[in-house]
């Protein structure tokens, strides 16, 4: 485990993540039983705020968790016996958790988008084929059927970015293949058979190698997680930001509706 690093230094790694105090702040308060006072018996816009509160507070743990990637890679290096292999070790270790909160994160927001936009199963079946991830699932539906929406435009900008699509293409491997082999922790290998097809073709030849080639070095990888995670931090605040407004639209709607004598005779009778 690393030690104390000094105040300066701490302040420094915070400076390279996304503030989200003021998100958190302005999530906490959204409790659906309240909201739900505003909506229809039927509507899913006060079910959002659950989601966008698990969002958020995904969002906040995989910040803490590109924190201590970097503190650490700080700590095992600048020792006087410095270890790169231990600094590796831990801030990948970290590194890889951030992908990991950051899909599931994306997967929250992507529920809180269709329950705010009270999306109908109905409406994105036919999106659901050959998909799996509810991200992915809700962010081609907004590419094909709302593609002028403002949500749509935060999404695409996110799904679309490089670095978000290298974070999540390095979670899926971890997920389901095999962890992307990291410069730095020693002897590895690719997982297949060490036999090959032979030069010229008529049979196979076993190389005894020292390991395979790593795919990624921790720079390499803390250098697309760490926009990932901002830009992803970038698109839950305009998201939230619909939220609130949506929320505050329907409660003035309300109170017109509570002023008209006529709307009250109509509930009244």
């Amino acid at each position: 485990m690393r030690g104390k690093l000094s105040k300066s230094t701490l302040e420094s790694i915070s400076e390279q993540l996304p503030d989200i105090r003021g998100l958190q702040e302005t999530v906490i308060p959204l409790t659906p039983d309240m909201i739900s006072m505003h909506f229809n018996t039927t509507s899913t816009i006060p079910n959002a705020s659950v989601c966008l509160y698990d969002t958020v507070s995904a969002l906040q743990e995989a910040r803490y968790a590109l924190h201590e990637a970097i503190a650490h890679k700080i700590w095992y290096l600048d020792k006087d016996n410095p270890s790169n292999e231990l600094a590796v070790f831990f801030s990948r270790f970290y590194a890889d958790d951030v992908t990991l909160r950051l899909y599931a994160a994306g997967e929250y927001l992507a529920e809180a988008i269709a329950d705010m936009l009270e999306i109908a199963p109905s409406a994105i079946a036919k999106f659901e084929k050959k998909r799996v991830s509810r991200q992915s699932i809700v962010g081609n539906y907004l590419r094909k059927e709302r593609p002028s929406h403002p949500i749509t435009s935060v999404i695409l900008q996110l799904a679309d970015s490089k670095e978000w699509r290298s974070t999540i293409a390095y979670r899926d491997e971890w997920v389901h293949s095999q962890p992307p082999l990291i410069e730095g922790l020693g002897t590895l290998f690719r997982r297949g058979s060490r036999w090959k097809i032979s030069t010229d073709g008529k049979g196979y030849k076993l190389g005894i190698e020292l390991g395979d080639e790593p795919e990624y070095t921790i720079d390499d990888l803390l250098n697309f997680i760490r926009p990932a995670l901002i830009k992803f931090a970038e698109a839950v605040t305009a998201v939230v930001a619909y939220y609130i407004e949506l929320r505050k639209k329907q409660q003035e709607e309300n109170a017109t509706k509570d002023q008209d004598p006529k709307a009250s005779e109509a509930r009244s009778g």
